[in-house]
């Protein structure tokens, strides 16, 4: 079975969600899926759906519900919670401006609901 990696055209998308605050990522072998947390918290998973490479994220249902209904490469969360996840088609060309703010929606919304003693631990978060 091939490995779930990114798309080439897509590594800058890897490396800017690995470049967010107290971001890490590892490879789950049993999901065939690479995960990025924050302290201990998923806000981006990388898999596979049928030969397609997705990247899921969190997201605000309301803008979930824009976003799809702006780009055919947003869909609902693949093997999530589909009014709190989307799946991003890497796939397809989707404006760069819009994977960064499905990515900073995410992880700010991760950050958010981390315990207030992490979120004030004395590491300057950057927006």
């Amino acid at each position: 079975m091939k490995r779930t990696t990114w798309p080439p055209n897509y590594l800058w998308l890897h490396e800017y969600t690995l470049a967010k605050p107290d971001a890490v990522a590892d490879f789950k072998e049993s999901w065939d899926a690479l995960r990025y947390f924050v302290h201990g918290k998923i806000f981006a998973l990388l898999v596979r759906n049928r030969g397609a490479t997705l990247l899921n994220l969190k997201c605000d249902p309301y803008l979930s519900l824009d976003f799809r209904a702006r780009y055919t490469t947003v869909l609902p969360g693949w093997h999530m919670n589909k009014l709190h996840w989307v799946s991003l088609s890497l796939m397809e060309p989707t404006p760069e401006s819009v994977c960064r703010e499905l990515v900073d929606i995410s992880y700010d919304l991760v950050w958010k609901g981390l315990p207030k003693r992490i979120r004030e631990s004395g590491k300057q978060r950057t927006p």
